[in-house]
């Protein structure tokens, strides 16, 4: 039997429901050209604040540009992206990423790798009981591009014995570090993605970035 062959002939009820909606549809334009406006905003406010933080960035980091990415089905829904600063090659990586996922969350997510691996991890280790830790997750998943908040694919910091953090990071080979504010949180109307996104870049990096 084939897909096609399992689906029922008759419309349900919550189907006739659904195809009959169509706010959602005639809101998303402007709910995305919001969110898109808010990351340019956050974008300028780090190209203007980490200007200093530049002599500890790997070479090549882009610091100005930054790069945005729009789809309209991250595992069903539509999600907008800001990379800022950025670096991505085979070998390394090194991204401060924004992501709007519609349905899911904000969050903000330092993305490392490469050869200054080790040294991260060591400060990481060293600073990870600090208050700049406070909610700030670390993806444990073999893909640095799962973005799913569940507990197989993301643990707190602060909570992780150093064993088994080590452990995680030389299995994977990368480090994700990731806080998230959800969607349906009363107060994320009111939420400045600005503000936050800086506040949350100058905490990640007080944990691994200076010596």
């Amino acid at each position: 039997m084939s897909a096609m062959d399992a689906i029922p002939e008759q419309w349900s009820a919550r189907e006739m429901k659904m195809v009959n909606v169509v706010d959602v549809f005639q809101h998303k334009p402007g709910i995305m050209k919001k969110a898109e406006k808010y990351l340019a905003q956050l974008k300028e406010g780090l190209a203007a604040n980490i200007a200093g933080d530049c002599a500890f960035f790997p070479d090549g980091v882009d610091v100005a540009k930054g790069q945005f990415a729009r789809g309209e089905n991250h595992k069903g829904f539509p999600f907008i992206s800001m990379d800022m600063p950025q670096q991505f090659s085979k070998t390394e990586m090194f991204t401060y990423r924004t992501l709007f996922w519609w349905g899911h969350y904000l969050g903000f997510a330092f993305m490392l790798k490469g050869e200054r691996l080790p040294v991260y991890l060591d400060r990481l280790m060293a600073r990870k009981e600090t208050p700049a830790s406070e909610e700030i997750y670390f993806a444990r998943n073999a893909s640095p591009w799962e973005w799913d908040w569940t507990e197989e694919n993301f643990k707190l910091l602060s909570a992780t014995p150093e064993e088994e953090f080590r452990a995680q990071i030389d299995s994977i080979q990368y480090i994700k570090l990731c806080r998230f504010y959800p969607l349906d949180d009363p107060a994320f109307a009111s939420f400045d993605w600005a503000a936050e996104g800086l506040n949350i870049y100058r905490a990640m990096t007080k944990l691994f970035l200076y010596p």
